[in-house]
């Protein structure tokens, strides 16, 4: 049997709810030259029932002892023999011209190693905001036409154009990479949540990246998701930015410090908010370390004593 062209790889814990519709959506795709591999994570609901149910050539399933998805994710990979890799979350869906439409990009732009497109969030109620009209910085980004006539390669360096972004524009579900990209790297254990910025990242670093404005997947939102608490999803995401200060390579690491700054002061700030002095104090004074927010860390260590007297807010996302 000769090798497959694109391994997408499912990691999953406890979500057989969603996983048979999940896997649908990549049993439908229009680009069929497939192999997907799912690794069960230890879960203990019907995960393992549904996957031997399924009957389908193209499935290869595994079962680890729970370990977070970072490992789950890293088992794939060893795994994985296409030339491409796609990654998808369990409890998410692609649309069926999903994998055709990132790979015609990358066959098309040899330099191109990695390509995301648009996704759109859907809960019981509908649809949301598609993710792109989050991504106010795209209209800056210097930019071509790509040679299939569907998407757009970034000019210059496209870590430090992406790096920049208020939202990541790294959610792996999201995205198609050349397996060579990934050679030798992968998820780090230390982070059980806030991988995907930390892994696109560093692939944003060894090529040229495109991207493709149209929506391509579909993201569930449920009381499982990081999403659903967004100071924790702050605080994951200024760990991965710590570890990307210490990997990524060292032209890249001063735009890396610029948008710590700007992350410690988020962290900061949704602290101070919920009455948390001491991790405001904390986050406030790793800011001054990092260029861009000083002042506003200095300012709000200035006000931390009036803290008990002030009324609690919700807060919403990096500031």
């Amino acid at each position: 049997m000769s090798q497959p062209v694109i391994s997408v790889i499912i990691p999953t814990y406890n979500y057989g709810r969603f996983l048979r519709e999940c896997l649908d959506s990549v049993f439908v795709q229009t680009f069929r030259d497939i192999e997907v591999i799912v690794i069960d994570d230890g879960s203990t609901d019907d995960t393992p029932a549904i996957l031997e149910s399924v009957s389908e050539p193209r499935l290869k399933h595994f079962r680890i002892p729970n370990s977070g998805s970072p490992c789950a994710r890293n088992v794939g990979l060893r795994r994985a023999q296409g030339e491409f890799v796609a990654f998808l979350d369990s409890d998410d869906r692609w649309r069926p011209p999903k994998l055709e439409a990132e790979l015609a990009m990358l066959r098309a732009e040899p330099s191109v190693g990695v390509v995301f497109s648009d996704f759109i969030r859907f809960n019981e109620q509908g649809f949301l905001p598609n993710q792109f009209s989050f991504y106010p910085e795209l209209s800056s980004v210097s930019v071509r036409e790509s040679s299939d006539g569907h998407g757009k390669v970034i000019f210059g360096d496209p870590f430090c154009e992406l790096i920049r972004f208020g939202q990541f524009p790294a959610y792996l579900p999201a995205t198609l990479f050349r397996r060579e990209v990934l050679r030798d790297f992968e998820f780090p254990s230390s982070l059980k949540k806030g991988q995907d910025v930390y892994f696109a990242m560093r692939s944003y670093e060894r090529c040229k990246v495109g991207f493709i404005p149209e929506v391509l997947t579909e993201v569930r939102r449920h009381g499982g998701n990081i999403s659903s608490d967004l100071f924790e999803m702050e605080s994951w995401h200024l760990k991965a930015l710590l570890l990307l200060e210490r990997d990524v390579a060292p032209h890249h690491r001063r735009a890396v410090r610029a948008r710590l700054g700007r992350k410690c002061a988020s962290v900061g700030y949704h602290s101070f908010w919920r009455k948390q002095f001491w991790m405001a104090a904390k986050h406030y004074l790793k800011c001054l370390k990092y260029p861009g927010r000083r002042m506003n860390a200095l300012l709000h260590l200035a006000a931390l004593p009036a803290l008990p007297f002030l009324p609690r807010k919700q807060t919403l996302g990096e500031v």
